[in-house]
């Protein structure tokens, strides 16, 4: 398929995979760690992101319209399909494994408490496999025409409550000082912002880097916007007390709208957003995982990779943690893993282009 994603496609689609998992957990997250300021962490993500993007935009002006596997291939020799293959099980493949098993944890704990794991994974993993198949042109247009629908429904949500919303709940500003909200904006940028490296994957289909640039940027300032006011709203209608002790805080919030006793059960709108976000976020890890092996491996085609795959994100989805302590405990050492892929392996690449563009200057 010669087709290539738009920009707008890939703004899109970015969009909702950045939403994914961390609408339900986000609040809680911040809260914990900066309280009534957890809002204040968010555009300090969004600036550290920002700072990144000329770092990735130089490694896309390097790869020349090579795949990201041919770019390292480039680099390193025979070496780069073992660092690719390396990198596609240690990061994209293992996000697919935890977003599949964070589903699993959301509907069997706030929806449908009987409703085997298994039977959720595999009815997310049909529509996913589906949507792989059919490629990233598809998947980028069906983002194009999903978002303006979920965003409907988020802009829904958010007037609702206003009228619930306490200004007294966001102070005092700063009680605690900076410290706070910067350990938060780390855990933040972490998941999911670092993972922006893993769009160097969709960088071919942009012969102009500024294009590609252009979309990963607009498409942190438009989550980072709805992150921003969905935390602010939160804390300021249940206060980052009761914010911090929730496990789904966004779903919490939304059960308790009732508008004369006519418009209720809103949660169920958080859901469909959710559901749908996650199945962006799940194609695009999935996406990456098959495309790069397949590119490492010098497959033809990386369709026979989506069913072993699948099948083993299905196996290890119910093993990736054993309880909610192993959760916590795992959450703390993320933020050190993430940057390990999304800031010291991107520089490593990097500095590597430099020395060899400047050993191949001198041996000509």
């Amino acid at each position: 398929m010669n087709a290539k994603l738009t920009v707008w496609q890939a703004t899109m689609w970015f969009v909702l995979y950045q939403i994914g998992s961390a609408y339900l957990v986000l609040p809680a997250a911040l809260s914990s760690v900066a309280k009534q300021d957890a809002w204040l962490s968010i555009p300090i993500t969004l600036a550290f992101h920002l700072l990144l993007i000329p770092l990735y935009t130089s490694i896309v002006r390097h790869m020349k319209g090579r795949t990201f596997v041919e770019y390292l291939r480039s680099l390193f020799g025979p070496m780069g399909g073992a660092i690719a293959i390396v990198f596609i099980f240690a990061f994209p493949f293992l996000e697919c494994i935890m977003t599949l098993r964070n589903l699993g944890d959301f509907v069997t704990t706030s929806i449908m408490p009987e409703t085997p794991y298994d039977a959720i994974y595999f009815i997310m993993l049909i529509a996913v496999y589906c949507a792989v198949r059919s490629g990233p042109v598809v998947i980028g247009r069906c983002a194009e025409i999903l978002f303006f629908f979920l965003m409907a429904l988020y802009l829904l949500v958010r007037i609702t409550l206003f009228s619930d919303a306490d200004l007294n709940n966001l102070l005092p500003i700063l009680e605690n000082g900076l410290k706070p909200v910067v350990l938060a904006s780390i855990n933040l940028l972490a998941f999911p912002y670092l993972e922006a490296v893993l769009y160097l994957f969709f960088a071919h289909h942009f012969p102009d880097p500024n294009k590609w640039r252009k979309s990963v940027i607009v498409s942190a300032l438009i989550s980072g916007g709805m992150y921003f006011f969905m935390v602010l709203q939160i804390i300021a209608v249940i206060s980052a007390g009761v914010v911090a002790d929730l496990t789904f805080p966004t779903f919490f919030i939304d059960r308790t709208i009732s508008i004369g006793e006519f418009l209720q059960r809103f949660e169920i709108i958080l859901a469909i957003v959710w559901f749908v976000t996650i199945f962006f976020r799940l194609s695009l890890l999935l996406y990456i995982s098959a495309q790069g092996l397949a590119d490492a491996f010098r497959l033809r085609s990386a369709n026979a990779l989506f069913v072993p795959l699948i099948l083993i994100v299905l196996t290890m989805a119910n093993f990736i943690w054993p309880s909610i302590s192993f959760i916590i405990e795992f959450n703390q050492i993320w933020p050190y893993y993430a940057m390990i892929f999304g800031i010291v392996f991107p520089i490593v690449l990097w500095l590597t282009s430099k020395m060899k563009g400047s050993l191949d200057s001198i041996n000509k």
